[in-house]
């Protein structure tokens, strides 16, 4: 029998200035975490002088299951609730020795907090987030963001775009890749092949050409090779049905959505509590909260750490569920 991968999970601490320290320490003292092991990467003086003001400072130094390392070091005089060069250095830093522990393989997974896309700009870093800076980190390689909600997954074919960019930027090669990222991504993932849907650019999925010809001169064309290559794929599907769809026949794994707002809308009206942020196409499983750094309720203790625990609780299920290569040097690449 396989011994159980008693690895931790790394953790970033996210912008210091945001609900990222709080969520995680919270998850980190919940009941639901059922002992999983995690380093937490940050600056533990920081996150300690928090849990304090939480009353969670006893609780987090009782836990031996918890190490905590220290990757930054956090200005005393920051401000919460308000974006940073300084906050945003602390956050990268720490999404950057989180990992690095599992690409050495110290570590089986990632756990992301939040992190201000303006204060990483502030800080000099010109990535829109943290999908493409974990890209940048193995090697540029193609991935994509996966958004799970209880039995509804979306995966993203355009991320952070303007929605004219998005359409302009549709082509058969990219969108052939994204069905391959969410085909070999969700077999690790789920051990078995997944059953995709993909959602339509044009209203009635173009209604014949009536309202746009994407679907006919694309879209098909592409589940069609998709198909032949083994994919196991319907559509183009209308897109304002499509998510209900999936939503009431388990047997679809996910929803390929072709920019950001189609596949988000979806996942968010069902709940923010309980998204979680899931990266396809690293060479392993990292996770996240499916919201950001929520500045205007930083430092007021009502954050709510639910989807934080169910990024924590997802990369602990899946990163046991398959077994991942930890390192960026020989994993089998996405065929582009």
């Amino acid at each position: 029998m396989q011994k159980p991968d008693d690895r931790p999970i790394a953790i970033s601490m996210g912008d210091p200035a945001g609900i990222g320290p709080e969520i995680l320490l919270k998850a980190l003292c919940s009941s639901e975490r059922q002992a999983i092991a995690a380093i937490v990467f940050g600056d533990p003086g920081w996150l300690m002088r928090q849990a304090r003001s939480l009353g969670l400072e006893r609780r987090l130094e009782n836990d031996d299951a918890i190490q905590w390392v220290k990757s930054c070091s956090v200005p005393t005089h920051l401000a919460l609730a308000c974006a940073s060069a300084a906050g945003g250095q602390c956050a990268v830093a720490s999404v950057l020795a989180a990992a690095d522990s599992v690409i050495r393989g110290a570590c089986r997974a990632l756990v992301t907090a939040p992190l201000s896309k303006e204060a990483m700009h502030m800080a000099g870093y010109s990535y829109p987030g943290h999908t493409e800076l974990l890209s940048d980190l193995v090697g540029q390689r193609p991935v994509r963001m996966m958004l799970e909600h209880a039995y509804l997954r979306t995966v993203l074919h355009s991320i952070h775009l303007s929605l004219r960019d998005a359409i302009d930027a549709l082509c058969a090669d990219k969108l052939m890749q994204t069905l391959r990222i969410a085909d070999q991504a969700l077999s690790r993932l789920l051990g078995r092949k997944p059953a995709l849907l993909l959602a339509a650019l044009n209203p009635h999925a173009g209604e014949a050409g009536a309202f746009g010809r994407e679907e006919i001169e694309l879209l098909s064309p592409c589940v069609a090779e998709a198909q032949a290559q083994g994919i196991l794929i319907e559509g183009p599907l209308a897109a304002d049905s499509v998510f209900a769809r999936a939503w009431n026949n388990p047997q679809i794994d996910a929803v390929i959505a072709l920019y950001h707002d189609q596949g988000l809308i979806p996942i968010k009206l069902l709940g923010m509590d309980l998204g979680v942020n899931i990266t396809l196409g690293l060479p392993f499983v990292r996770t996240s909260p499916d919201h950001g750094t929520a500045f205007d309720i930083a430092g007021k203790g009502i954050a709510r750490e639910a989807s934080l625990l169910a990024a924590l609780k997802a990369a602990d299920h899946y990163s046991l569920k398959q077994a991942y290569e930890h390192g960026a040097e020989g994993a089998s690449a996405v065929q582009s």
